[in-house]
């Protein structure tokens, strides 16, 4: 409510604050950044000279600056096009058009530049811009570069442990964060359980991180957006590239069909048992596994003012345990798109998503023999707006309905199996969202950015809600009736708004200041007892007793761009307050549990931290040092004291990792060969540990003293690699990467157990996934 009545007040001093006379001479210089064959480019820059002014492009390809009279020379940059200058004199408001060109790459020096992270003079905080060919230069675990390993190096981010794709965003939970590919959200980004994830590096675009300062554009999730974008085909020749690594085989191609229809498919494959029998950890060394996916795209355009597209992904994993259980899963993925161009000022995008997600536990012991089904299937329908019409005003609206289907569980006997079949009802809802945000310049100094989401979320049947007798602890046993609902039934709904605004103050041509508030609301939640998302996990909607997570942030930066973006600084510091946030009961079951409300505590959370990041962009030595301090926390006080964690007090949650350091470094040795390291180092997440055991009529038991009060050895990690590209013929480009991940051995602790005997205290034995150093080599071709 306080973020509300901030919102709302800030909108009311700018709706009656006077407006100034506009400067003399001061004109706008607008425009659109499109490719040779037509599409709008997003995050393209322009450097103006003279006054080394920088801006760069929107998601429709568009940009304004408001400048003083006078002839200015303009250079446009955009990842792997050609510079463009071009030169206008400015006596009145002018709208230009700038073509990029494809551009042949030859290595002819060792001058680098990489793309920035971060623009100065936009209203955006909280955001990092990472490309393909940054990516592709850092080391990599198996041979194979991977967009959530590299996610964890960045500001506020946090892995979730040794080998997992999972990770956590200022203090917020794994399943917190949306990830997308091309609009479509992943419900488990993993291969082989976490050691990969499912992005294949070769037909990526690149990715941006959205940690604060996030338009209302973007919701359903309350910590963060990874927005992964993946490559259009060309519409100039057939390319095509093959890769090959330890594990992982790859091939891809590209170009155009016609000259208006482009198209591009990616297929690869992976072999690991031979590598996991290098693994210390007998679990991991006796198991085997495999996982392939494939990437189609089509770009069709029309004309000038229409295009369409499809992006398609379709995946599928196993890996089998030794002894007993076996484990499948897959996700498909499409997106469908139109681009329409109302006028230079008004542009369009209609979006058709749907995310499949299906997963199988096998379970082939002998008596036992069982298949556990579950999924969830996610549809929806978009339309996204954009006018540019008015003066220093980029106006953004749309709306969206989706529709989520979730299969708990579907456990399935066979074989000699004495097991009885459990089906759980399917979980439906709807959720509908519209918003609008603006994003306009006052003067040369101050930008704002303003925007209102609101979302309405509703569960409909079948469902069977338990009701619980009151003033005692929720359990199977005091469920006293039951409530059914058919079919499409309404069963529960929930709505509220999502205020969003920040501002930019600029200090000068290369250094700004800039405010985030923010509000974030998330209607469907990961039930989880391990720290990664894992195939055995339950998704679940609001309901009845699980209320929609709620998450406030505020958000101060400061932001520093060297005149020849050179180097670039960040520094932001955050305060988040989250509410009905998830804990469990002692011995909480999930799986299969048609009581589950009555297992899981409701309460609050609430994360502060500093983040720091020191980029340097240019020369033959580029990468970045990430510093962040955080802490996070969770309150839970329940009625009763089945229902408190830690008596009520703060405890630390799963994702406090107060420390946590990166470092990482591309140098180039000569024109051909390069160097790069990644070094990652944070504390050790907290556990909840046993000082001491009891003995009950025969049987030995721990005595936990209290909630995530322990911690794991601190976790730090060196990966090194060498890269080395084949002089280019003609036709043919080549290069070779040597990797080392884990270079000095590092046995980083997974998790601890404990062991008791009798006459002794609790001993303590940690589990570490990886304690080797894993070599790999990857070679690719493109021709």
């Amino acid at each position: 409510m306080l973020l509300q009545k901030l919102f709302l007040f800030l909108l009311f001093l700018f709706v009656l604050a006077p407006k100034g006379q506009a400067q003399q001479q001061q004109y706008t210089l607008s425009g659109t950044v499109r490719s040779a064959w037509g599409e709008r480019l997003e995050e393209a820059y322009m450097v103006i000279n003279p006054g080394n002014k920088i801006v760069a492009t929107g998601e429709k390809g568009r940009f304004s600056i408001t400048l003083e009279e006078g002839t200015y020379q303009i250079i446009c940059q955009y990842v792997g096009m050609e510079p463009f200058s071009y030169e206008v004199v400015l006596n009145e408001d002018l709208d230009v058009n700038l073509e990029l060109v494809q551009r042949n790459f030859q290595l002819k020096q060792v001058e680098i530049t990489t793309q920035p992270t971060m623009d100065v003079n936009s209203t955006h905080l909280g955001s990092t811009y990472v490309d393909q060919k940054l990516l592709a230069r850092m080391p990599a675990l198996l041979g194979e570069a991977d967009v959530i390993r590299s996610v964890s190096s960045l500001p506020g981010v946090v892995n979730a442990g040794e080998g997992t794709s999972g990770f956590y965003v200022r203090g917020g939970s794994a399943d917190q964060n949306l990830i997308l590919l091309d609009d479509a959200p992943v419900f488990n980004a993993n291969h082989l359980f976490g050691f990969f994830s499912i992005y294949n590096p070769d037909v990526l675009e690149s990715y941006e991180l959205h940690r604060s300062g996030i338009s209302a554009k973007y919701g359903s999730r309350i910590s963060s957006i990874l927005d992964v974008k993946m490559q259009d085909g060309n519409f100039e020749k057939m390319r095509y590239q093959v890769g090959l690594s330890p594990i992982t085989a790859k091939l891809s191609a590209d170009g155009p069909i016609t000259p208006k229809l482009s198209m591009l498919v990616a297929l690869r494959g992976a072999y690991p048992d031979y590598v996991l029998k290098l693994f210390p950890s007998d679990n991991i060394r006796n198991s085997s596994g495999y996982f392939y996916d494939g990437n189609l795209k089509f770009k069709y355009q029309l004309n000038e003012k229409n295009n369409f597209s499809f992006s398609g992904y379709y995946s599928a994993d196993g890996f089998k345990f030794p002894y007993d259980t076996t484990y499948h899963w897959t996700n498909t993925l499409g997106t469908l798109k139109w681009n329409h161009l109302f006028n230079n000022d008004f542009a369009g995008t209609l979006t058709l998503v749907k995310s499949l997600y299906q997963n199988t536990v096998e379970g082939i012991a002998t008596g036992e023999e069982f298949k556990l089904k579950s999924g969830i299937d996610y549809a929806q329908v978009k339309a996204d707006l954009g006018y540019y019409g008015l003066d220093q005003h980029e106006l953004e609206f749309g709306t969206s309905a989706a529709l989520y289907d979730i299969q708990p569980g579907d456990l399935i006997p066979y074989g000699t199996s004495s097991l009885n079949r459990r089906t759980q009802d399917r979980d439906k809802g709807y959720e509908y969202t519209a918003y609008l945000n603006d994003s306009f310049v006052l003067n040369e100094k101050l930008s704002l950015s303003i925007g209102l989401r609101y979302s309405f979320f509703r569960k409909v049947g079948p469902a069977e809600v338990y009701l619980y007798a009151e003033g005692v602890p929720r359990s199977e046993t005091s469920v006293y009736d039951t409530l059914r609902y058919s079919s499409g039934e309404a069963v529960q709904h929930y709505q509220g708004l999502e205020p969003r605004f920040s501002v930019k103050y600029s200090l000068n041509a290369k250094s700004s200041l800039k405010l985030g508030l923010s509000r974030t609301r998330q209607y469907i939640q990961l039930i989880s007892n391990t720290a990664a998302i894992t195939p055995v996990d339950v998704w679940k909607l609001s309901n009845k007793y699980m209320e929609p997570q709620v998450a406030d942030q505020v958000t101060v930066g400061y932001f520093y761009m060297h005149p020849e973006r050179r180097y670039e600084f960040t520094w932001e510091v955050y305060y988040r307050k989250l509410y009905n946030q998830l804990d469990y009961k002692d011995g909480a079951v999930i799986l299969l549990n048609p009581t589950l409300e009555a297992d899981l505590l409701y309460g609050e959370g609430e994360a502060y931290g500093s983040e720091w990041l020191l980029k340097k962009s240019k020369g033959r030595l580029t990468g970045w040092l990430s510093l962040s301090y955080s802490r996070s926390f969770r309150t839970i006080a329940g009625n009763t004291p089945e229902e408190t964690i830690n008596n009520g007090a703060p405890y630390p949650s799963n994702y406090d990792k107060p420390v946590n350091i990166s470092i990482f470094t591309n140098y180039h040795l000569t024109p051909k060969w390069t160097f790069s390291s990644n070094f990652n180092y944070s504390t050790g997440r907290p556990i909840t540990g046993s000082d001491s055991w009891f003995n009950y009529h025969g049987n030995i038991f721990a005595n936990y003293y209290g909630r995530n009060q322990e911690r794991l050895p601190d976790y730090h990690r060196l990966d090194i690699s060498f890269n080395y590209t084949f002089r280019k013929s003609e036709r043919v480009e080549k290069n070779l990467s040597i990797s080392v991940y884990n270079l000095y051995f590092r046995k980083n602790a997974y998790s601890t157990l404990f062991q008791h005997y009798f006459g002794a205290p609790p001993m303590a034995y940690r589990l570490a996934v990886i304690g080797v150093a894993i070599p790999s080599v990857s070679y690719n071709i493109k021709f």
